[in-house]
């Protein structure tokens, strides 16, 4: 039963849906299935309907594909399971798709759940990373602060090092991008692989962070972090993560301010709260018949 993922893969959209998908394709091998990773980068599926047969199981994570694409995906495959961050329309999926939203109280924001879907909503579908997971010590000595906005957002990120750059911190970029003649307190990295990311996450005291997938990885290492939400999809799980008491929005303007309070807190007892990951073995199994 071969198992196909198809992911959108643009650089603007920052690899978010590439991340969780590779974590998802490690599980579903862990469980002995054959799984294959595929790049949606163009506007077009055809060339990857033609390689789907009628066995096949599809798990898909783009918000680039339309309700039509769903209906042509399902049409052909065995199964079909969807990853997405908010709730579609009744009918935008065809009936007996599988929805899977691992958003951090995803429930509360799904409000005409249908019997035409099987869903799988809440952090205890997340895929998690173990090297993630991390039991910080406190230690008010270290001076290293990651800033990862993830995309392309080169604008917010020079405002960031401006408001930051004279707060006696070291600071360290994700970017695709390396300005010209840095702040002698920057380091900038261009996109890291998970062990790099995840040792340089354990390395800073703190992080400034768009609301992505990043948000969850950072709660897992118990990282004092402030959100920035960037796109318009992040706002919802930005909210969710304030409103649980575990990471503060912030702005541009309340940066400096923000951050100087970041510094400062210290509890991170919620983390060991939130049961990531605890559902998601058994929701592939129940998906993939085994």
């Amino acid at each position: 039963m071969p198992v196909k993922i198809l992911c959108d893969a643009f650089l603007t959209s920052g690899l978010g849906h590439v991340r969780r998908c590779e974590k998802i394709l490690s599980f579903i091998e862990k469980l002995g299935v054959k799984a294959d990773l595929y790049s949606h980068k163009h506007n077009n599926i055809s060339a990857f309907l033609e390689g789907v047969g009628n066995d096949d199981f599809l798990i898909t994570d783009s918000y680039c594909l339309n309700s039509k694409d769903f209906y042509l995906l399902k049409e052909k495959a065995k199964s079909l399971m969807v990853i997405e961050d908010k709730e579609h329309a009744k009918g935008f999926y065809p009936k007996n798709t599988k929805i899977m939203n691992f958003t951090l109280n995803a429930l509360k924001h799904y409000h005409h759940l249908s019997k035409d879907y099987q869903y799988y909503l809440g952090v205890g579908f997340y895929p998690v990373d173990i090297r993630f997971v991390y039991e910080r010590p406190i230690n008010t000595e270290n001076k290293e602060a990651l800033i990862t906005l993830g995309g392309s957002e080169q604008k917010t990120l020079k405002e960031i090092v401006k408001i930051l750059e004279n707060k006696g911190m070291h600071l360290h970029i994700i970017s695709p991008y390396t300005p010209k003649n840095p702040p002698k307190n920057t380091h900038y990295y261009s996109p890291l692989n998970p062990l790099e990311f995840s040792s340089l996450m354990k390395f800073c005291a703190c992080a400034i962070s768009a609301a992505g997938q990043t948000l969850y990885e950072l709660a897992l290492s118990q990282t004092p972090s402030l959100i920035l939400p960037i796109a318009s999809n992040q706002i919802i799980q930005s909210q969710e993560f304030e409103n649980s008491g575990i990471f503060k929005q912030t702005s541009l303007k309340t940066l400096a301010k923000d951050f100087e309070n970041l510094q400062i807190q210290k509890n991170q007892a919620w983390a060991k709260n939130l049961a990531f990951g605890s559902e998601l073995e058994g929701a592939l199994r129940e998906f993939l018949e085994i």
